[in-house]
């Protein structure tokens, strides 16, 4: 396992030179399995332009790395045994600038889409050759965005649908008041009723007429569908902090 925390390149700015004026790319791997790592790493060690500054099992090693500006690039292997987009996207979060491809046979539609969501932008197959996972190494650090030809078309169906789902629930989210509004939000945090009516201070009969409402403005008939209409319209807000009556 590669630690960034040691050796001179590992600490130069983005988009740092060799003695040539070559520019390196500081890669980091990460993936729950040794073997994987371990393997990756051998593969990008003869590139001239590429630097594996951090090869790790420990996504808190990455996450150290990533944060003190040392990486510039990160491969994962995203699939279900691998790492999931949640996590990618906490790493984006504290550099927003960090490029991220997936080496995965995972093929699923809704994963491929997570990934993007999350900040994924080279999307790379397990038997693909090394010379193609350096061109779309090289490429994503420019900028750029790889995904196979069969992907793509699947990818932009599945956004636009989203999209047209969220602006439907979206709209019909509009018909709610500001406190059904944030009773649904606390029935999507998992909330049970009587947590809402100590949250707001109100009367479990109150709650109880605040949620009926809920699912009569929204057409459906249980908190479970409720829940899933706001979480397709993105509610994942927190309602306020503040124990208000009404």
């Amino acid at each position: 396992m590669r630690d960034a925390g040691a050796g001179e390149s590992r600490d130069s700015p983005t988009g740092s030179a060799d003695a040539t004026g070559r520019t390196i790319i500081r890669v980091a791997l990460y993936h729950p399995k040794q073997a994987w790592v371990d393997a990756l790493e051998v593969l990008l060690e003869s590139p001239p332009d590429i630097e594996v500054v951090a090869a790790h099992t420990n996504i808190d090693w990455i996450r150290s790395a990533v944060a003190a500006g040392k990486v510039d690039l990160l491969v994962v292997n995203i699939d279900d045994q691998g790492v999931e987009p949640p996590v990618v996207q906490s790493l984006l979060n504290s550099s927003p600038g960090l490029g991220v491809v997936a080496v995965t046979d995972a093929e699923e539609t809704t994963l491929l889409s997570a990934a993007v969501r999350a900040g994924v932008r080279g999307w790379v197959k397990k038997n693909a050759s090394v010379d193609h996972l350096v061109r779309v190494i090289r490429g994503v650090y420019r900028g750029e965005t790889w995904f196979p030809p069969a992907f793509t078309t699947r990818l932009l169906d599945s956004l636009l649908t989203a999209e047209e789902t969220r602006k439907q629930a979206s709209g019909v989210l509009s018909s709610l008041s500001a406190r059904e509004l944030e009773v649904l939000s606390c029935l999507v945090r998992g909330l049970t009723r009587q947590e809402i009516a100590e949250h707001f201070v109100l009367s479990p009969h109150t709650v109880r007429t605040h949620i009926n409402n809920v699912l009569r403005k929204l057409g459906v008939h249980s908190t479970l569908a409720a829940v899933s209409v706001a979480r397709q319209a993105g509610l994942t807000t927190r309602p306020d902090e503040q124990d208000e009556r009404g």
